[in-house]
């Protein structure tokens, strides 16, 4: 699309695929528009912006989801988080939790790879054809270069004063076909331990008609997920109630200190924009995501995270293995990736 290049040359750029919709936009930057998009560092990010961006909004085109996504390019490594480095700091962790209050902290890895030609509005449609109930977004602005990414996990949406969020843990494989493998013990363990902090979040700040929804299992590309959806009504600030809610133990760990400061110490790269949030408020709506499925896109360099859930029954080779194929996740729509 040649107006896309032309939009790099006036601004920010900030294309968009909503949940469930057939439509890409684009946000029109302009002081005066009604339309932010938002996109938050991680809590822990050394010199990163929470970046804002007002405009109006453009419908670039309509597609159906069954349609076939474009052509990938081939990705060759260029480097990122080593296996034996990853089981040492997943080791480590455990110690941690058999020897302190530490219950389950979340630990992600760094993959760069090289993709030459990628087109940023190609991106977000191949994204939206693979994940068509996610978020899937690209900003490309002066500030901060290039970054794009797709997720499942609201972290608050809705109209106020009604919004729902998500507890969204536990990873396996998707059957295609054939019964998946059931739900252990640990992935049902994990994923409560998110629903009850975020339950605790939203009454800390005195949120209410709190109401959680049956626990489900929601595919995302080749992996499935354990989510409880919560609804909950406030009449306090967006900004309040999603600084109770994050960093959620789903992308941070719990008790949260500890976590915390455990990924401060030995998580070993800046998270940057990963498991942050991003977003869109217009008017009374807001759309916010917890920036699960994130990447860097710099020089024809794609840099992607991907993390996982650390807790006693946890299994380190099952734990690399779970990185692995979030990162998959992620690339697989735009780009051909051989380890």
């Amino acid at each position: 699309m040649s107006h896309i290049s032309q939009a790099m040359t006036e601004g920010p750029l900030v294309l968009f695929h909503r949940p469930g919709s057939a439509v890409l936009e684009r946000l029109v930057p302009s002081a005066e528009g009604p339309v932010r998009f938002r996109m938050h560092p991680w809590e822990g990010a050394a010199q990163h912006l929470d970046l804002v961006v007002e405009g109006w909004l453009e419908n670039l085109a309509h597609w159906e989801t069954s349609d076939q996504p474009g052509m990938r390019r081939e990705a060759t490594t260029v480097e990122g988080t080593a296996r034996q480095d990853h089981l040492d700091r997943i080791a480590l962790a455990l110690e941690t939790i058999e020897n302190s209050r530490l219950e389950k902290v979340v630990l992600s890895s760094r993959l760069s790879l090289r993709v030459d030609g990628l087109e940023f509005d190609a991106i977000v449609r191949q994204l939206a054809a693979a994940h068509p109930n996610c978020f899937n977004w690209l900003l490309h602005h002066d500030e901060i270069g290039t970054w794009f990414g797709s997720s499942p996990e609201p972290l608050v949406e809705g109209v106020r004063p009604h919004f729902r969020t998500a507890c969204l843990a536990g990873t396996r494989m998707a059957g295609h076909g054939v019964p998946p493998t059931p739900w252990t013990e640990k992935e049902r363990h994990e994923q409560q331990l998110v629903t009850d902090a975020v339950v605790h979040a939203l009454e800390s700040v005195h949120c209410s008609d709190i109401r959680l929804g049956q626990r489900e299992t929601v595919q995302y590309g080749p992996l499935e997920h354990l989510r409880t959806l919560v609804e909950f009504s406030t009449q306090c600030g967006v900004e309040e109630v999603m600084a109770a809610l994050h960093p959620t133990p789903a992308v941070g760990g719990t008790p949260r200190d500890a976590a915390l400061d455990f990924i401060s110490r030995h998580e070993g790269h800046d998270r940057a924009y990963y498991t942050g949030w991003v977003g869109l408020e217009e008017n009374d709506r807001v759309q916010y995501f917890v920036n699960l499925r994130c990447a860097r896109l710099e020089n024809d360099i794609i840099t992607a995270f991907a993390g996982g859930g650390i807790t006693a029954a946890s299994d380190p080779a099952a734990e690399w293995m779970e990185t692995r194929n979030k990162l998959r996740s992620l690339i697989d729509p735009i780009a051909h990736w051989s380890e």
